[in-house]
């Protein structure tokens, strides 16, 4: 197996990968700012991979220039700031790059290099976690041997046992970017915090869940081909006052200099958001058809980040064998359903129904 790095590898999500990684008897190198960090970290994953040190990504897109890894995996948030110049780094050196990006518009820009890809002869896949493919495999498998959808709806809601200030960056870029949906093709802003929604579970309560601008919803209109798409998620909070303060808190945070101060204070205070506990993480899709009908799909699976984990490193092995295609992919897209399955997720489809 060649040489696959991981990016970011002293943080929660790095360190699960690499471990999943080593023991698979994967080639790993860990990159990271802090030598003592790395160093560490590699003990307590069996002193079975090497390490390497990088300032950040200008520093991190020149050693990929030179060494040119098989893959690269970034696990480096916020990734509206890492994974567009990452990606290009690795479309240059030759390498696949893989990424858990979960922001619409990091998505896009990582999708928008699918013709330099398909030259480069690499893959370039993002959103390689829980966040897209969770509810991009649902909908593949709802869509298969059907028509384009009409409609899509999905909606992510993930249990963890702890997040990262990485996470939370990633939010407030979220945050900061407004409510957004497809309506009739076409990507449009809405008010954030308008559309809200009790999400059914197959025999549990429904969970509450806001839509929000995650590569999920860029997914989910690929996937299905549906005009008209919206994407749900329960990690931002969705009670009423909550919801009647987002667009005033957006607007504050799409102001670069507040939105720099407060992503500052995020890396130096290692500030984290309270975790979701449980052991149990859903997804859901549901795709109406014009026809009049529609079907709807739930996920169920483990701990977020280790189904996070077997994500990125089942995309990264497979890209080190030679498994994927040149040109830019969500991870559903390239390796299909069974990429969920293999990760450990359950998936429940119910019959169709006519509306």
């Amino acid at each position: 197996m060649r040489t696959i790095w991981i990016l970011g590898a002293t943080g929660k999500g790095g360190r699960a990968i690499a471990s999943e990684l080593i023991g698979a008897s994967a080639d790993v190198v860990l990159v990271g700012r802090d030598y003592d960090r790395l160093a560490a970290t590699a003990a307590s994953l069996g002193g079975k991979s090497r390490t390497l040190v990088a300032s950040g990504p200008a520093e991190l897109a020149t050693l990929i220039a030179g060494e040119k890894p098989a893959v690269v995996v970034n696990t480096i948030g916020p990734f509206g700031e890492t994974s567009a110049p990452l990606a290009r780094a690795c479309l240059l050196a030759g390498s696949h790059y893989v990424d858990l990006a979960n922001e619409l518009p990091p998505v896009q820009e990582v999708l928008d290099m699918d013709a330099d890809a398909r030259r480069a002869g690499i893959s370039v896949v993002t959103g390689a976690g829980f966040g897209v493919l969770a509810t991009e495999a649902l909908v593949l498998d709802l869509v298969a041997g059907r028509p384009a959808a009409a409609r899509a709806t999905v909606a992510a809601m993930p249990t963890v046992d702890g997040l990262g200030s990485a996470v939370l960056a990633s939010v407030v870029d979220a945050v900061a970017y407004g409510g957004r949906r497809y309506r009739d093709g076409q990507l449009q802003r809405t008010r954030l915090g308008a559309d809200h929604a009790w999400i059914p579970l197959p025999d549990l309560p429904a969970i509450q869940a806001l839509a929000v601008p995650t590569g999920e919803l860029e997914a989910a209109r690929r996937a299905s081909g549906a005009g008209d798409v919206l994407a749900f998620s329960s990690e931002v909070p969705s009670g009423r006052t909550v919801r009647a303060v987002l667009p005033v808190l957006s607007a504050l945070l799409s102001a670069r200099p507040i939105h720099a101060w407060v992503q500052r204070l995020i890396s130096r205070t290692k500030l984290t958001p309270p975790a979701k506990s449980g052991d149990v993480s859903w997804a859901y899709a549901r795709l109406e058809w014009s026809d009049g009908i529609h079907r709807e799909a739930w996920l169920r699976t483990g701990e977020g980040y280790t189904f996070t984990a077997k994500v990125a490193a089942f995309t990264a092995i497979r890209l080190s064998e030679g498994q994927g295609r040149p040109g830019a992919f969500t991870p559903g897209a390239l390796f299909g359903v069974d990429l969920a399955r293999d990760a450990g997720a359950q998936i429940i489809v119910a019959g169709p129904v006519a509306s």
